[in-house]
This record gives C-alpha cells, structure tokens and sequence, in this order.
C-alpha cells in the first residue's frame, strides 16, 4: 500500500506520544490529524465511527483502523517491517517485550498515582512517591549500562517510557508546591537524563513534544 496512515490524536496525550515517536522512529511518514478537545473532535460522530471509546490514538491505514497503543506498536512492526522497535530476532523481540510489560505492570501504576495527583493538585502519598523513586531507579542502573533499554537503538520500552517520564515533569510544572523529591525527579538520576537527552535529540523526536506544553 502506498498512501500513508492518518493518525488522530491529541495534544498531551502519552500513549499518542508514544505512535508518533514509533512512526517518527520508524521513518514512517503519516498524516496528521490533531483534535481539539475544545470542540470536541474527539466526540463527534465521525470519530467516535473510528474509535467508540473517543480515545487516542488512532491511526487509520486502507481498511486497517487500530485502537490502543500498544497494539499499535506491535502492528507497526508488521506493517512496516523496516528499523523494528521490537527487536532483530526473536531473542531481542523477547527482551523488548519483557521490558514493556515490566514498565506497564511495576512502573505505570505509581506514575498514574502520582502524575493524576500532581495534575489534580493532590496531596500524594509519600508511598506513592517512594514506590515511583525505587521502579524509576531500577530502570536508571539498566541505562547505566547501555544507551537504551533497547540497547544500541531505542526499542518499544524506550518509546514507552519517554513520554511517561515527561507527564511527570509537566505535572510537576503545573504544580504550584510539588514534592520536593520530584522537582528533580529525572536530573538526580544522570543516566535517566543522558537517555533522555540522547532520545530527545534523535531526527525528528522533538517535533512530537504536545504543541500546548511549549506555551502553557
């Protein structure tokens, strides 16, 4: 097929960020089509026809309409075979995915409960915040070793991971008294802020940085 997927998505939303990293990533050139929340794009019809839920992202390609970001990523491999995020072989495929659903079933849970309470201008549990500070460290020691979690190149849990880090940071941002322990959330880890820094300055990456973060 040669015309090119659309992806709908919306600004800020992680797991958008994380298809248009993949894509950007991949080299795989789509169209854009951001909704505004405002107007509720996301509710109309002619969306909701795409994706029931109003959710994001969804990235429509011929007849092939895919919800869910993980599913996304896997099927990007599939359909477009060239630089793979989840592995060389079956070997690393492993690897990339025990790492995923690591960072989904340890890391996320603590990153929901602290960045929703950062967000909501919450008081948060100082267990919340330690539980957060121990996954985070253990993937810091995993980047002390190699560039990415995916080793040489970034994989799927490197593109899963960038954007949960920087939800953090925005809640810390629109927090007017955050924890002090998260003010430098990414920075008291060096190899943490290496890794972003090297994903940030990838060929394209910061083009997918949410267009409202930069001015609100």
């Amino acid at each position: 097929m040669t015309e090119r997927p659309t992806l709908f998505w919306i600004s800020g939303s992680t797991p958008a960020w994380r298809v248009m990293l993949a894509l950007t990533l991949k080299g795989v050139a789509f169209e854009s089509r951001r909704l505004d929340t405002g107007e509720d794009e996301n509710r109309q019809a002619q969306y909701l026809a795409l994706n029931p839920k109003g959710q994001v992202p969804t990235p429509v390609w011929g007849d092939v309409v895919i919800r869910e970001s993980l599913a996304i990523l896997g099927w990007l491999d599939r359909a477009f075979p060239a630089r793979p995020i989840w592995g060389q072989d079956a070997a690393e495929a492993a690897s990339v995915w025990q790492d995923v659903a690591l960072l989904i079933e340890d890391l996320h849970p603590h990153l929901s409960e602290v960045g929703l309470g950062l967000m909501r201008r919450e008081v948060i549990p100082k267990e919340a915040i330690t539980a957060l500070e121990a996954e985070t460290d253990a993937w810091c020691v995993r980047l002390e070793a190699s560039n990415y979690l995916g080793g040489t190149a970034p994989m799927a849990s490197d593109i899963w991971l960038y954007p949960a880090l920087y939800w953090i940071g925005r809640g810390v941002a629109l927090n007017a008294n955050p924890p002090v322990s998260l003010t430098d959330f990414i920075t008291s880890c060096p190899a943490l802020a290496a890794w972003r820094a090297r994903m940030a300055a990838l060929p394209g990456v910061a083009d997918t940085y949410p267009p409202h973060w930069r001015t609100s």
